[in-house]
């Protein structure tokens, strides 16, 4: 049931992901202290110089780059797969296929790949995306970030917070408003060296890190702007459904190996002389996870699919494949933790930290009000 609608040639690597997770992240996550809340830098370069063996590297990045060329609908089959162990849902794979590239990076110039893009690849790193703000609320319409135009480069104005990925990656991209001349602002985007800019690390309920930044007065060359200014929201709203489709993906693999836990225990624990498996309240708990689950699996594949070819409802099926993905697994695995009891708790079982990270995730990359709204818009 699972494998439905996926091709050969991903089945393939799929599995390949597997093995990988089984065979070097899984014993990298082993240590003698109580839970590992993070790996050294010396293991993730080893387990990237494996992964880079296999094939696996800058997923998304195109081939010419040096990356894996991976279609959006592929990288959310493998990232599902990559995400089943303990710090899997915000680093896959234990980050050892690098970072990530949004497709908007397909509109830089050669010598802004040969700059930023190649490197950061070679060195197992990513691109970070600078857009959200404190006042926006997850709204473009309502971006401060200012850019003036001044000689052959531009003055960028602002703040920028809830940046993720920013330690696993050499350069980002900062959405800022172009100020023209008759005064009209134009949103673009705005390559940037990650080691020029002086970043602020917030620890979100121990188990993930964001950064924030201030710009002030902030000089970047006309030649680091990607794409033609004025196309900053187009760019980002392709990168924010993307973005969704795979953060989908990932909460279905951790909602997946959470089931494993709860199926598992729920045959082993024993009270009132038989096990919690045999309780019908615990049946349907677990009956209800595989098929939530299974709708994720393929709101996920749907909307990765319509992502890709720019269907008509193309960003509403993002925003629902990462709703219905984040809060199914979100009931698994309190269900999980609740068929654990106290053991739940333990750090020997990763089920804590997904319980924690989960919700996270719900309102990552627009809250669950903000994509009800825009469904009831869509419907009425």
């Amino acid at each position: 049931m699972t494998d439905i609608l996926i091709d050969k040639e991903v089945g393939i690597l799929k599995k390949t992901v597997q093995s990988f997770i089984r065979e070097h992240v899984l014993p990298a996550e082993l240590s003698p202290e109580k839970y590992v809340k993070e790996l050294p830098e010396e293991v993730v370069a080893c387990l990237q110089a494996e992964a880079k063996r296999f094939g696996l590297q800058a997923l998304g990045a195109k081939k010419e780059w040096g990356g894996t060329g991976l279609s959006l609908s592929a990288r959310a089959v493998i990232l599902e797969e990559a995400a089943k162990h303990r710090l899997g849902l915000y680093h896959p794979a234990a980050d050892a296929f690098g970072g990530e590239f949004p497709s908007f990076l397909e509109k830089c110039s050669k010598e802004q790949i040969e700059k930023y893009i190649k490197p950061a690849i070679e060195q197992g790193k990513g691109c970070f995306v600078a857009v959200w703000e404190q006042q926006e609320d997850n709204n473009l319409e309502n971006l401060t970030t200012t850019a003036f135009k001044d000689g052959n480069g531009w003055i960028l104005t602002g703040s920028k917070v809830y940046i993720q990925h920013m330690e696993q990656s050499s350069f980002g991209v900062i959405l800022a408003n172009c100020q023209l001349d008759n005064g009209d602002l134009q949103p673009s985007l705005f390559l940037v060296d990650s080691k020029l800019l002086d970043t602020k690390e917030t620890v979100l309920i121990d188990v993930q890190t964001t950064h924030s930044f201030s710009l002030n007065r902030f000089r970047v060359n006309d030649c680091q702007r990607i794409g033609e200014i004025g196309e900053g929201n187009a760019l980002v709203q392709h990168w924010l459904a993307e973005s969704q489709v795979l953060l989908g993906a990932k909460s279905i693999g951790v909602a997946v190996k959470a089931l494993e836990y709860g199926k598992k225990y729920a045959k082993l624990r024993i009270t009132r002389g038989k096990p919690l498996a045999e309780f019908p309240t615990i049946r349907t708990m677990l009956a209800k996870a595989v098929l939530n689950i299974q709708a994720g699996r393929l709101m996920v594949n749907d909307a990765a699919q319509k992502v890709e070819n720019k269907d008509y409802d193309w960003q509403l099926a993002a925003q629902m494949a990462k709703l219905h993905s984040t809060e199914t697994a979100s009931k698994v695995i309190d269900d999980v933790l609740q068929i654990h009891g106290g053991s739940g708790f333990a750090g020997d079982l990763p089920i804590e930290r997904w319980y924690k990270e989960i919700r996270i995730a719900r309102v990552n990359l627009q809250k669950a009000e903000t994509i009800i709204e825009n469904i009831a818009e869509t419907i009425l």
